[in-house]
């Protein structure tokens, strides 16, 4: 099973992808304890790779992700694969793939999409719940950031 939402947000790619970088730390996510680049390599197409350790914890829940991010400045994308590492024992099932994609449309709105694959099926109901309340507080969060940075120019 598959869970896909897109948005689009009213500010150009280069903003998004900035209020993207800044996310965390917030409040709106305070589950997200640790992030940390751990890989950074310019490729030979003109893209940048990133690899990013996310350690998330909420009471007695935790795992660890790795985020792959690629930046393709010229075509204004940025594409971003999580996979699970590790998660606690009180999920030992727990698996799932996470891809997102920010693409500008034109000088003043970038399209998003997150696909959320190969879940544990008896995750279903809660993760779809789950999955719609961080779609949008994810949106809300980069768009603050937007703003902040519009201000700030």
């Amino acid at each position: 099973m598959q869970i896909h939402s897109e948005y689009t947000f009213n500010f150009d790619w280069e903003t998004v992808v900035k209020g993207f970088w800044r996310k965390y730390p917030c409040k709106e996510f305070d589950f997200i304890k640790f992030n940390q680049v751990v890989d950074m390599m310019l490729n030979d197409n003109n893209t940048m790779s990133i690899k990013r350790i996310v350690y998330a914890r909420k009471f007695m829940v935790w795992c660890l992700t790795l985020e792959e991010i690629t930046f393709d400045i010229e075509n204004r994308s940025m594409q971003m694969q999580t996979k699970l590492l590790k998660a606690c024992k009180y999920y030992p099932n727990l698996s799932g793939d996470e891809s997102i994609i920010y693409k500008a449309i034109d000088d003043q709105k970038t399209h998003y999409s997150k696909l959320l694959s190969n879940f544990h099926q008896t995750f279903v109901s809660k993760l779809i719940s789950q999955f719609n309340s961080s779609f949008k507080k994810g949106i809300e969060v980069v768009e603050a950031r937007c703003r902040e940075l519009q201000n700030n120019q």
